[in-house]
């Protein structure tokens, strides 16, 4: 999915076309190569028709963030914490990005938790029901009671 946008009207040839888009490569792939992977496609495949039409056409590419795909093993003691916390020992994986690899990449031990369904999330009208947000507040509380400890 992306966006699409360009031109300053409907009978004026736009100057130029941008096309934003993420990949969110998975925690066996490297970000980088996936980026090449496209840039190179695009470079073999998608330049030479856009010159066939117009000899000054070009594709630019700008990163804007990267970060790892996060895979974490549900007997981590991180992962024992949270479902401590929680009650529940529901574990997953998930397709949606976050910052979690980041963390992980850099040794910080790394479960990604929190109130809501992705059923609703990122569209029109999102939420999180008031009682998944009283969840997630006595979760943290026994959190942070721990810390204290």
């Amino acid at each position: 999915t992306g966006v699409i946008s360009g031109g300053k009207a409907l009978n004026i040839v736009p100057a130029d076309c941008r096309f934003d888009f993420e990949v969110r490569a998975l925690p066996a792939q490297d970000p980088g190569a996936v980026a090449d992977e496209l840039k190179a496609y695009a470079e073999q495949h998608v330049l030479p028709r856009m010159r066939a039409v117009s000899a000054q056409s070009a594709i630019r590419f700008t990163e804007l963030s990267a970060y790892p795909g996060l895979v974490t093993d549900e007997r981590s003691q991180a992962a024992e914490l949270i479902a401590a916390f929680c009650g529940s020992r529901a574990f997953g994986t998930v397709a949606f990005g976050t910052e979690g690899g980041l963390f992980d990449a850099v040794g910080i031990p790394t479960v990604v938790c929190g109130p809501g369904s992705m059923d609703q999330g990122h569209k029109p009208d999102e939420f999180v029901k008031l009682e998944q947000l009283a969840g997630c507040d006595a979760m943290l509380r026994r959190m942070l009671d721990w810390i204290r400890l």
